[in-house]
């Protein structure tokens, strides 16, 4: 696999006040069925100690078809119908290139 075709993305999320732990749950449910899908590389959930209300999801993915299929599964729908009752933003996808030594 071409180290060029491997997409890795920092999502920002930032709760809306109030809702920082139902935007952690929601995060949480993707983590299983994400990592279970064959494209994926690498799905992991952090929250800001100085700042709890943001969340960093990092993620790799094989290639854009991968991210792409993940996108329109049922569990990541289901998260995209919650994100205007749990985001005080828009999410940010934050696209970083390997840079290798």
């Amino acid at each position: 696999m071409a180290t060029n075709e491997i997409l890795t993305i920092i999502a920002v999320l930032k709760a809306k006040a109030g809702k920082e732990n139902n935007l952690k749950s929601a995060l949480k449910a993707l983590i299983k069925p994400t990592r279970e899908e064959a494209g994926c590389l690498d799905y992991a959930l952090f929250q800001l100690k100085e700042e709890p209300d943001t969340f960093y999801m990092r993620e790799s993915w094989r290639n854009q078809q991968a991210l792409d299929a993940h996108i329109a599964l049922p569990h990541f729908q289901a998260f995209v119908q919650q994100m205007d009752d749990l985001l005080a933003q828009p999410l940010k996808l934050v696209p970083l290139q390997a840079i290798e030594a």
